[in-house]
This record gives structure tokens, sequence and C-alpha cells, in this order.
């Protein structure tokens, strides 16, 4: 997100910072002078490979933290135990 003049303009993905000139994915250029970085968060399991670990919703199959595989366990799940899990 870039604001100039009040206004806010949406950037693609910030790749490199030198001095104050910000490049971004799409090869624009920018000098800036402060950043808000706000990535938002999505949940994404696809890289866990173990059968029976991930729902086919796409979420972590646990009890309290606890997985139905021996020996793997879940933290900074939201709802995990209560509404506060997700905080570490």
């Amino acid at each position: 997100m870039l604001i100039c003049n009040q206004q806010i303009q949406l950037m693609p993905k910030l790749i490199e910072i030198q001095n104050e000139a910000c490049t971004f994915q799409n090869g624009s250029k920018r000098v800036c002078d402060s950043i808000i970085w706000a990535t938002g968060f999505m949940p994404d399991y696809d890289w866990v490979a173990i059968k029976g670990v991930i729902s086919e919703g796409g979420f972590p199959i646990h009890k309290k933290g606890v997985s139905p595989i021996q020996g793997l366990y879940n933290i900074g799940l939201p709802w995990q135990s209560q509404r506060g899990s997700a905080l570490l």
C-alpha cells in the first residue's frame, strides 16, 4: 500500500529497498519515507503431506492441539482450546 497526497494505492509485493527507493514485483519504483506492510493472513496447510493430518476442509485435525498422528502437535491455531489460542 502506498499513500501519496492523502491517497492510498495498493502496490504489488515489495522486493527491494535501497535507501528510500522501493522496488516492487512489477518493476515499478517509488521513493518512500515510511512503509506500512499489511500482509494479512490466510492459513494454507497444503505443504503438509502427511495422510490423516489435514481435514477435507484444509485445516489441521486435532483435539486441543494433539494430532491423530503420534508425536505430532499443533500450536497457535485459532480456537485450539480457547479464543486466545492463536496468540503466541
